[in-house]
């Protein structure tokens, strides 16, 4: 995935690095790789008005839930 394909602006970038650095808290070095795979950018790219509905605490508990989900599942 290039985050070229993705025409985000200033604020989109600083919404997103937002919620990367408080996934960091939780997930370290994965946090970059944890929100790639989250389906967010598609999303803030197909939808903002949806995304900016909710603010990146909800993101971040969403994505983090999300993938906990995933790994209890997988394991």
């Amino acid at each position: 995935m290039k985050l070229l394909k993705y025409p985000l602006d200033e604020l989109d970038l600083e919404f997103i690095l937002e919620i990367q650095n408080r996934l960091k808290q939780h997930f370290g070095d994965r946090a970059s790789i944890i929100l790639l795979n989250s389906g967010l950018l598609e999303r803030i790219v197909e939808d903002p008005d949806y995304v900016y509905h909710y603010d990146e605490a909800y993101w971040v508990e969403r994505i983090k839930n999300n993938y906990e989900s995933k790994q209890n599942t997988v394991s």
